[in-house]
């Protein structure tokens, strides 16, 4: 603070009593390891930690000379020094007493502003408690706000006059408290005006802190800055006008001149614009024994009938709520758009409804003030604004402890979040740094009384079954971090979910004053746990997605999969909300550039892309363009298929679950040309069947390039540009394409191949051919994956609501219409695109993919709006896929993935003799050979994607599992994939490996 004539400036700062002149940063840290030794109970404070041996002095600097002079001294703390008029003197507070820590007794000193040495004189209060202190204009008198005598009820603005005369309280008559401001706590330093004869100063009201002006000398007060849901949060004076920062329903707080002999107001900034926030709604309950208890509702306008509602307790316990703005509680506005209803309550305690109520539950924490919490939530149910089935309880400090106490006598909530906790009321009196105060002034002077049990949480933590979040700062002394870890430890105990988080450094006050990161994790994890226990109708919600732990579980499994680079997708629905999203990226896209992987790389998706296709069929479907059970030659009458009579047969049907029996595994290369698929089909009339139509089930990507051929003939375009107009617009996907140019206009991957995963080397080849398209050329990033299969979980929307396929047409996507004759390659059954899994129980859909050196992988859980995908570029792809989604569908989902086949603990001995012989498809042949007395599988790819592979021939030795049914592997491969034999219903043997039905051409017997 300034002289009065501008010459100096005094003011408190902390001391070291003990550091010696010219002490040296090798001195005090020595000093900071000694041990702590305390007579006293003031030794540690909130946001400062063990005090040791500084206190707060006061001092005067002289800004023409740079000097500085202490003018307090001794083991106690000095508060804000406060000029005379005159300049000759400084006033200010100081606990000097030995016992001062037990009584909390802070008289108010005055003393000489010229002269260090000259001793202090007491002027008033020596049995009181004084706060920030003003010279009267004339310099007879002090204005302090504090207390005359205990520091229960309200504080006061006291006139202390310097001749000893009696201490009078110049707010009395307003029965409100006094608020000086602090975090928290809205509120101004009074001021003098009017040339000295009155002063202004802050009372709060009802919840609100307004401005009041009252003469000096005393008088009435009278209204000067007043208004439901308006809160003065500091003060400057010029003149005749007051410049206040003023906290309104519609902004977090504005710059406002009051014009003091008028009363006119004016807003001289603007900062409430740029967002819409929802309003507080002021309600008024009135209890059971007739306490009229006021509050706010925050609620949608346009929301109808009863939803989630979340009841938040302030702290204090002597806060209050009001209807200002509020840029801490973030949450309330979050919570809202989400669909909930918040509720904010002044309970007996709180702040603003005169000193009766304020004390109402002194000495009754929680016994006194449970029912003005408990009640109105029945009236609410009542109305039909809340569902009894999801509320959910909070609070932070007093609000903390609340929240504590009211889930261990009430089993109402289906969610709890206590901040700041007190658990124990006996331990907190003797461990936090205003333990005896609170033990004193609040709790009652029995900590060892049936009291404290009474109103102490922790004696009723057998009973709460609520699921509870504990968020604390680690650094908190004032409600000491102990409380917050005997809390959960005892519900974790007791088997009651709960979480405990600690936010390093941080004092009580982190909330409102701490790290940026720490605030916006403290809102997003109140959200993350009411939603996740109290939003949904059928009982608690997964956990949210943590997207720093599925990075680090991405890049710790892919390096020891050997998989060069990798992202990762996570997608889950929140019906009501804002759809989860979790993307991760791990290594490189090219081991020859180094160019990292990053989450908008893209990836080619392989045969995922065959789901693609069939979900355009199906719009085909959905416009009557197309019927999935007409033969194919309807729509293209130029087909062919070597076997004439199955050409007139085969249907879209037949093509989508790979029951056609066409030989799948068609590699032609048929240019780059639009004409591509037709030149494709063409070739078709040369190949065989791989089976007869219908009756088995064989992997079939000519079918989908068949497939293809038709959405370009229905559409009168190339499949290209089909997905283009109908998938990738609507869809919004601006990283997906079907080309490699298109791809070149991102980030992208290219496949690794070799048979040592420590020697990869980039693939030979980017891509399959063109004609290859529909079974499987799509490229995209994660998130453009998941936006496709999002599409699926809505049954058939976009993200913006708009249909892009009937809800019927996705559900029959993802029935059942065809068995598999191997069960344990991919899943147990087919859709219409879909593979169908039954993991523990439940029903998913997906589908892999593999190029040349890339893999891909989707999942969905339709139940959950869950869906994964995985895209690699080389290594072991598929044990990346395995071990990942095995703890992703655990964690996320509750769900067990089934472990892949592995060999019998015991040997068993199987005739294989009789499958001896060589079976052959279009791409491969397969030669069953007595290898030492031992079956052994050679695999010969062959046609044009042979001069793709490094190595086309491949042996396998074969473990049998049971009849029929055998086990091979990849010599670095973590998994076993099966050999299955069997015939089909006519009698012609067949060998089923890698998807693919194989027909027995020479029996080797």
């Amino acid at each position: 603070m300034w002289s009065p004539d501008g010459t100096a400036v005094a003011f408190a700062a902390p001391v070291d009593l003990h550091a010696a002149d010219g002490e040296d940063d090798a001195a005090r840290t020595k000093r900071g390891a000694a041990p702590i030794v305390a007579d006293r109970l003031d030794y540690f404070a909130d946001g400062a930690g063990y005090l040791r041996t500084i206190r707060s002095h006061v001092h005067v600097v002289d800004p023409a000379t740079k000097v500085c002079r202490r003018f307090t001294d001794g083991d106690w703390h000095a508060g804000e020094p406060a000029w005379s008029p005159d300049g000759t003197q400084l006033a200010y507070t100081a606990a000097t007493a030995p016992d001062a820590d037990r009584t909390m007794h802070t008289p108010v000193y005055v003393r000489s502003a010229t002269d260090p040495a000259a001793p202090p004189r007491l002027a008033g209060l020596a049995d009181g408690t004084a706060g920030p202190v003003v010279w009267t204009a004339g310099g007879d008198a002090l204005l302090v706000v504090g207390f005359p005598g205990r520091p229960t009820g309200h504080a006061h603005l006291l006139r202390v006059p310097l001749d000893g005369g009696p201490v009078s309280s110049l707010s009395a008559a307003l029965d409100r408290n006094v608020m000086p401001g602090g975090p928290g706590y809205p509120g101004a330093l009074p001021v003098t005006v009017d040339n000295g004869r009155s002063v202004l100063f802050c009372v709060r009201d009802r919840g609100d802190t307004h401005l009041y002006t009252v003469p000096v000398d005393g008088g009435a007060p009278r209204p000067v800055l007043t208004g439901a849901g308006r809160s003065v949060a500091g003060m400057s004076v010029a003149g005749d006008t007051a410049v206040v920062l003023l906290l309104t329903p519609d902004s977090l707080g504005e710059v406002v001149t009051v014009e003091l002999s008028t009363g006119d107001t004016a807003a001289r900034t603007a900062h409430g614009g740029g967002f819409d926030l929802y309003p507080r709604e002021e309600r008024e309950f009135t209890v059971s024994d007739g306490t009229v208890v006021h509050g706010w509702l925050i609620r949608d306008p346009a929301a109808a009938g009863p939803g989630p509602l979340l009841l938040d307790v302030h702290g204090g316990p002597h806060n209050a709520w009001n209807a200002a703005a509020d840029d801490i509680h973030l949450y309330h506005q979050e919570l809202v758009a989400r669909g909930w209803t918040v509720l904010l309550l002044n309970p007996r305690g709180s702040d603003g409804y005169g000193e009766a109520f304020y004390t109402a539950a002194l000495g009754a924490w929680g016994v006194a003030d449970a029912k003005d919490l408990l009640e109105p939530l029945d009236a609410l149910v009542a109305e039909g604004l809340a569902d009894p089935d999801r509320l959910a309880v909070a609070g932070y400090s007093y609000g903390g402890y609340m929240t504590c106490y009211l889930t261990g006598i009430d089993h109402r909530f289906a969610a709890a979040v206590a901040g700041g906790v007190v658990s124990d009321l006996t331990s907190e009196a003797g461990t936090a740094d205003a333990g005896h105060f609170l033990g004193t002034f609040e709790f009652g002077d029995r900590p060892d009384g049936e009291d404290y049990a009474a109103m102490s949480p922790i004696t009723r933590v057998g009973q709460v079954r609520t699921p509870t979040l504990i968020l604390h700062g680690a650094a908190d002394v004032r409600c000491p971090v102990g409380q917050a870890q005997q809390w959960h430890t005892a519900l974790r105990e007791r088997d009651v979910p709960t979480r405990l988080v600690l936010y390093p450094d941080a004092s009580h006050l982190f909330i409102l004053q701490g790290r940026p990161s720490h605030r916006i994790d403290f809102n997003r994890r109140v959200v993350d746990w009411v939603e996740q226990y109290a939003a949904g109708r059928g009982g608690p919600r997964r956990a949210a997605l943590d997207a720093a732990h599925w990075q680090r579980r991405l890049t710790a499994l892919a390096e020891r999969h050997k998989v060069p680079g990798a992202t990762l997708g996570i997608l889950r629905l929140r019906p009501g909300g804002d759809d989860e999203l979790v993307e991760a990226a791990h290594g490189v896209l090219n081991t020859d550039t180094g160019v990292a992987t990053t989450t908008d790389s893209v990836f080619q998706i392989g045969s995922i892309s065959k789901v693609w296709t069939a979900t355009v069929v199906l719009q085909l479907v959905d416009e009557g363009l197309l019927d999935l059970d007409a033969p194919v030659i309807d729509v293209l009458p130029e087909f062919r298929l070597a076997d004439p009579e199955v050409t007139k047969q085969v249907t879209m049907r037949h093509l989508l679950t790979h029951t056609s029996g066409i030989d799948g595994d068609v590699f032609t290369d048929t240019g780059r040309g639009d004409d591509c698929l037709e030149r494709y089909v063409a070739l078709l009339a040369e190949q065989t069947q791989n089976h007869p139509l219908g009756v088995t089930w064989s992997y079939c990507n000519a079918g989908f390039s068949l497939a293809g051929r038709v959405i370009e003939k229905l559409t009168g375009g190339t499949w290209d540009a089909a997905l283009r107009a109908r998938l990738f617009g609507p869809l919004g996907l601006r990283r997906t394409g079907t080309l490699p140019e298109e791809a070149l206009a991102h980030r992208a991957a290219i496949g690794h191949v070799g048979e040592d995963p420590d020697e990869l080397k980039v693939a030979p080849a980017w891509g399959l051919p063109r004609s290859l398209g529909p079974a499987g050329l799509i490229n995209a990033t994660a998130a453009d994956v998941l936006a496709f299969a999002r599409l699926h979980l809505s049954g058939g929307l976009a993200a913006d609501g708009s249909r892009v396929l009937s809800e019927a047409s996705a559900a029959a996507m993802a029935a059942q219409h065809a068995e598999l004759p191997d069960r344990y390659s991919l899943g147990d059954s087919w859709g219409l695109g879909w593979i169908r899994f039954g993991w523990d129980g439940h029903r998913l859909i997906g589908h892999d993919g593999n190029t040349i050196g890339q893999s891909a992988f989707l999942r969905l859980l339709p139940e959950q709006g869950l869906a994964v995908t995985l895209l690699t570029n080389g290594g072991h792809g598929r044990d990346l896929y395995d071990e990942l989604y095995r703890e992703i569908f655990a964690e996320a989902a509750g769900l067990a993935m089934p472990h892949p086949i592995a060999p019998p603990a015991e040997p068993v001995q199987v005739a294989f003799q009789r499958y001896l012989g060589t079976y052959e498809r279009a791409s491969v042949r397969i030669d069953v050979l007595d290898r030492d007395g031992g079956p052994l599988m050679r695999t010969t790819i062959t046609g044009p994607i042979a001069e793709l592979i490094p190595d086309p021939v491949t042996e396998y030795p074969m473990v049998p599992v049971e009849e029929h049914l055998f086990l091979v592997k990849e010599p670095s491969a973590q998994n076993w994939a099966p050999v299955t034999f069997y015939t089909l219903p006519t009698g012609e043997p067949y060998l089923h490996f890698g998807v693919r039905a194989t027909p027995k051409v020479h029996d080797g017997r």
